[in-house]
């Protein structure tokens, strides 16, 4: 089977700068600078955390990674914890996520009690909710809970090498998102990544367009987290040996040990 050729997308910056000239008949304003330390800054934050510098050092790497591309918001107790390197280290960042989470829920609960006690002294004939108007947002945040725990555990399912590879069209509005929730279900795994492969696009200039239409930028570029592709007919091919339906929208393909795997909407938590 031939295989299309992943293109370079280079993307470009261009710095600019600007010169303000001093004239006899202008004021100019000096600029303040403020110096920041980054290792006042750290010292700060492992202790916020209860960790050693190393550790907070060791977190921010991390999520210059894969990690920290598709879980920006990865905070350094759970970061550490999945990554530990024996079982002691796993145990104490356990232990310390286990503290926080106990803390923030007692001091969650008493002022919850005290905001009761309060709505009661303003207004004590005014019942505090209608829990009739209070059940759509038990809904949401019941399925926000349900779509966590389904993330999770497809995040599992997926191992060290595995690519997957995603055909859109050339105007694709919820591909961008799209991309994002296939990165971060392989955000766990070393040497993953996602292969966009766009559909109908005859040359790397037509590759290029479709990256500029969606404002993709040059981050996901870097180690080969993220690649574009044309199709040239790969898509076609995999599909004759597949046993889902070809009418899906937004074709996605599990490559792994050099074989593929057709997947369905359902198994990736969308």
């Amino acid at each position: 089977m031939k295989y299309p050729l992943s293109i370079v997308v280079i993307l470009f910056q261009v710095c600019t700068s600007s010169v303000i000239a001093q004239t006899s008949n202008s004021s100019v304003t000096p600029a303040v600078t403020t110096v920041i330390n980054l290792t006042d800054d750290i010292e700060t934050q492992s202790k916020r955390w209860n960790l050693s510098e190393q550790e907070y050092e060791y977190y921010l790497d991390l999520m210059r990674g894969p990690l920290g591309k598709w879980n920006p918001d990865l905070d350094p107790l759970l970061a550490l914890g999945m990554f530990a390197d024996n079982p002691q280290k796993e145990r104490r960042y356990a232990e310390l996520y286990a503290q926080q989470e106990f803390d923030f829920t007692e001091r969650t609960l008493k002022f919850q009690q005290a905001y009761r006690d309060a709505f009661e002294r303003l207004y004590a004939n005014v019942s505090i909710s209608d829990q009739q108007l209070l059940s759509p947002y038990f809904q949401h945040e019941q399925q926000k809970s349900l779509a966590q725990d389904a993330m999770h555990t497809t995040q599992n399912y997926f191992e060290q090498g595995d690519r997957l590879m995603l055909f859109v069209p050339t105007d694709c509005r919820q591909c961008v998102e799209l991309i994002n929730h296939l990165g971060m279900l392989l955000a766990y795994q070393n040497e993953t990544g996602v292969d966009v492969y766009v559909l109908g696009a005859t040359d790397d200039d037509a590759v290029r367009q479709w990256v500029r239409n969606h404002n993709i930028g040059a981050d996901g570029f870097q180690n080969q987290d993220l690649t574009l592709n044309r199709d040239e007919g790969l898509l076609q091919r995999l599909l004759s040996q597949s046993t889902l339906p070809s009418a899906e929208s937004l074709p996605i393909f599990l490559k792994r040990n050099g074989q593929f795997f057709q997947l369905n909407r359902e198994s990736l938590a969308l």
